[in-house]
């Protein structure tokens, strides 16, 4: 993935542009490839605040590609509660006369949540003094200010318990271990969660077994440098995200907040526990609604561009040619065809794309015959919806000889087209895909409903213009026979005239010329006849 904005503003450093330290290119390479291993996002905007190069790490915090967010204004992706403090903020610095930002704002991410940020800002000016752009990072602190907020609320709550507030009356699983790690006093809500009743004088081990890391950055709660161990050697909270393997049911996911803390001189140990089942519930059910957004933006976007293209394609075989590679496209399928029944019934490959790994060209495809694992074919013609089957079989002839492409599976959608004969939108893939969810089909039939439109009023446009120019013939026929044809003979009739009262050799001259007219008199009258169109 390109990183950096070529030509995108006329400052660039050496390390951008190979220039300098005697314009090394490999020095270049080196440092481009130094700032995307950093998991800072390293950036540089122009005056207007629009991104001008980004390393990596801006994919991994907010998810956009780096390509596509360059041009874009950093402000785009600050929280509209903050945008105007950003603002306020970044133009006092640059009327002060300060060179150096350092604040903490949300940015937005792809599946539209929103990430805590830290950015640190650096002014930077011409020779004139006047504002050029800006350079610096933005580090993710999200997890910081989350696992801070949360110490300190279950910090609170330790001192509750080592005030005496009963244990019924605590909000959250609390639970107190003395020294040797065994169950001093707990709130009820710790047994709700595990399933299983804990006891005064239980092992920690016995709850620490149960639970296991929520995620592959997560830290395991008990082991040698867990966040059991971490907080009896550093002394300070440490908190984590685990998953807690009830008695009887799913899983569950905790925060757990493990604290050190000292009770009348014995060091003790609290662990904090919050259900975030729910949460993390909720968070997937987001990401799958943004996922399925973007999609349906995706499939929007396609039907605009496929209705455009068609009509824009002189050729209806470059129209079925665009349906395949936009259908292909969108769907992230290894093949798309648009293929129609002969007079047997059999599916034949009229226009096909395929992807670029693929060792197969498309115009390879073109005649073959398609074979769909279901029974029978001719429902997928006549359909009004799509169908997904196993198995996609392609075979050759004497002409076309059968390619190696085995597809495990195809999403089968029908082109509504009244004026011909019926046609399939087939999306083939090499490896069997998820189940397509109902939403995702119907904006596959969307975009095979909207293809198919396009390509019949691209039809009727054809039409028009060949409609056009036969009336254009039309009129051309009858101004020749009303107009052109009269003064010839008009002129024919004078030059007869002429003949009487003049000499034998212009006489033959004249006459000779009436021959003429009168040829070409009878030449214009077929002409006509054959650029009229015909009554039939």
């Amino acid at each position: 993935m390109m990183s950096v904005s070529r030509g995108a503003t006329q400052h660039q450093e050496p390390w951008q542009t190979g220039v300098g330290h005697g314009g090394d290119a490999a020095r270049c390479c080196d440092a481009e490839d130094l700032l995307d291993s950093l998991s800072e996002v390293v950036f540089r905007t122009d005056a207007e605040g629009r991104w001008t190069y980004l390393n990596r790490a801006w994919t991994t915090l907010t998810g956009f590609d780096v390509v596509a967010s360059l041009g874009a204004r950093f402000l785009d992706y600050v929280h509209p509660d903050e945008v105007e403090y950003t603002v306020t903020l970044f133009m006092s610095v640059v009327a002060g006369g300060a060179d150096h930002c350092h604040h903490e704002t949300r940015y937005r991410t792809r599946d539209g949540s929103y990430r805590r940020v830290q950015i640190r800002a650096t002014v930077v000016r011409d020779a004139a003094g006047a504002v050029v752009g800006n350079i610096g990072t933005i580090l993710d602190v999200t997890a910081a200010r989350r696992d801070e907020q949360t110490i300190g609320e279950h910090a609170a709550l330790v001192e509750l318990v080592s005030a005496g507030v009963p244990a019924g009356e605590l909000p959250l699983g609390v639970a107190l271990y003395d020294a040797d790690l065994r169950l001093w006093r707990g709130s009820p809500v710790i047994d709700e969660i595990a399933g299983v009743p804990q006891r005064v004088g239980d092992r920690l081990a016995h709850l620490t077994e149960r639970l296991s890391p929520a995620g592959p950055h997560q830290r395991c709660l008990g082991g040698e440098w867990g966040m059991i161990a971490a907080a009896l050697r550093t002394h300070h909270a440490q908190v984590g995200d685990l998953d807690l393997k009830a008695a009887h049911g799913p899983a569950r996911s905790m925060r757990i907040t493990v604290i050190p803390w000292t009770r009348r001189g014995e060091e003790m140990l609290a662990l904090v526990f919050t259900d975030i089942t729910d949460l993390r519930r909720a968070e997937r059910e987001a990401r799958r609604l943004c996922q399925q957004a973007e999609r349906g933006r995706a499939w929007l976007a396609a039907s605009a561009e496929i209705t455009t293209s068609v009509l824009a394609a002189p050729d209806p075989r470059d129209a079925l040619g665009l349906v395949a590679r936009i259908g292909r496209r969108t769907a992230a399928a290894d093949v798309g065809m648009v293929a129609v029944p002969d007079e047997d019934g059999t599916l034949v490959v009229t226009a096909a794309a395929v992807a670029p790994d693929l060792p197969v060209d498309a115009e390879a495809l073109r005649g073959l015959t398609a074979t769909l694992s279901t029974d029978p074919q001719a429902d997928l013609v006549t359909a009004s919806h799509a169908v997904m089957v196993e198995g996609l079989h392609l075979r050759g002839n004497r002409v076309v000889p059968t390619p190696a492409l085995p597809l495990a599976a195809a999403l089968a959608v029908p082109l509504r087209l009244t004026r011909h004969q019926p046609a399939i939108l087939i999306l083939g893939h090499r490896t069997s895909p998820p189940c397509l969810p109902a939403p995702d089909i119907a904006l596959v039939e969307a975009f095979a409903a909207d293809a198919g439109l396009a390509l019949e009023l691209a039809e009727a446009h054809q039409e028009h213009a060949r409609l056009a120019v036969l009336e254009d013939r039309d009129r051309i026929a009858r101004d020749l026979g009303d107009l052109v044809l009269q003064r010839l003979f008009a002129i024919g009739l004078h030059l007869q005239s002429l003949t009487r009262v003049a000499g034998d050799l212009i006489s033959a001259r004249l006459t000779a010329a009436i021959s003429a007219l009168d040829q070409t008199i009878e030449e214009i009258r077929r002409t006509i006849l054959r650029v009229q169109p015909s009554s039939t």
